[in-house]
């Protein structure tokens, strides 16, 4: 049994965690979701998973939605701030203008461009999974590529003016 989930760990892990930083933007954030996806994978238990990956990003994406809406509600109440995310993170790396662009889009675009493309799930498993319609996940994935094009090519002008 212990094989069974140091291999899971071991395999998953690393993913999910680059998902939910993808998904949230915020590495503390993205850890503890991780780490509670996988304590109520073995609440469940990992012989009862059909797709143990897919099934912790959907539980880890649910646990990071919910801590982002908890904070949100916070900073309300204190009336500190707005936004608390930065807007894009200009840098030389692609990865990190990606993660940036990324964070611009919706929460439901930014789930499933990863649950897409980082997982390489079927729309239907998307669909299924995240409870919407495999229609609505085409849809959405459309819309997140269009304006992850407009953030890009945006960027490149914004970088050129720089120069």
């Amino acid at each position: 049994m212990t094989d069974i989930w140091r291999e899971l760990y071991d395999t998953e892990y690393p993913r999910l965690l680059r998902a939910l930083l993808a998904i949230g933007g915020d590495p503390d954030a993205a850890e503890d979701a991780a780490q509670e996806a996988f304590v109520k994978a073995h609440r469940t238990g990992v012989e009862r998973l059909r797709r143990p990956g897919a099934w912790l990003l959907v539980v880890g994406t649910r646990e990071l939605l919910r801590h982002r809406r908890r904070r949100r509600i916070e900073a309300q109440r204190w009336a500190e701030r707005g936004d608390a995310e930065a807007p894009g993170t200009d840098s030389l790396v692609d990865r990190a203008d990606l993660l940036a662009a990324l964070r611009q889009l919706p929460e439901r675009q930014r789930t499933v461009v990863v649950a897409r493309y980082y997982y390489d799930l079927s729309y239907e498993e998307i669909a299924r999974l995240f409870g919407i319609k495999s229609g609505t996940v085409g849809a959405t994935l459309h819309q997140a590529i269009d304006k992850l094009r407009q953030i890009h090519v945006a960027g490149r002008l914004a970088r050129g003016a720089m120069r």
